[in-house]
């Protein structure tokens, strides 16, 4: 993969997180339950304590539905609101989910994605967003997030994403955030 990084398409941060991903994806589509679900979390997340009594509260059926879930939205805008359950969180069809911080995958989608994505181009989560707009997955997301990406700091150092420091980036999202 040395000419992605040579042609700028990719950093070398960029494909250790593919690396990781198609790991993760890989050990997913070994489950016997091709149905299953799977939650992947980064390292530098926050997650709400009540978690599984927030995703237990929503329909049993609704999880029959996407591909994907998202835990965290990184400030998207929310699209039209899927179902309104306990505790005032909300599921939503993603528009542009563009953070893999925390998500949950199930085993079908995890093979599609190995399938669909064998090859990195660009960016994994910009990977993902192409494939929703282009309605090969259905992707979901719940707001207010339940899980939050802890922000880029001299004492929380990070190189995965440099441009979340750049200040054009930090009012894009709160934009995002005020238009919920």
């Amino acid at each position: 993969h040395n000419h992605l990084v040579r042609n700028g398409q990719l950093t070398l941060v960029e494909l250790a997180c593919w690396a990781s991903r198609f790991q993760i994806w890989s050990a997913i589509t070994t489950s016997d339950d091709n149905d299953s679900w799977s939650l992947i979390f980064e390292d530098d997340i926050d997650l709400e304590t009540f978690t599984s009594e927030v995703l237990q509260s929503f329909p049993h059926d609704l999880w029959n539905k996407p591909d994907l879930i998202y835990l965290g939205s990184c400030g998207n805008i929310s699209g039209s609101m899927i179902c309104e359950e306990a505790y005032g969180y909300r599921i939503h069809r993603a528009l542009n989910p563009n953070c893999t911080h925390a998500y949950g995958i199930r085993s079908h989608a995890a093979a599609k994605l190995l399938r669909l994505l064998s090859s990195p181009r660009r960016a994994v989560d910009d990977e993902i967003v192409r494939l929703l707009n282009s309605e090969k997955l259905l992707i979901f997301s719940i707001h207010p997030s339940l899980a939050l990406q802890k922000m880029t700091t001299p004492s929380n150092p990070s190189d995965v994403n440099p441009v979340k420091l750049l200040w054009l980036f930090q009012v894009k999202v709160w934009i995002n955030s005020m238009l919920q």
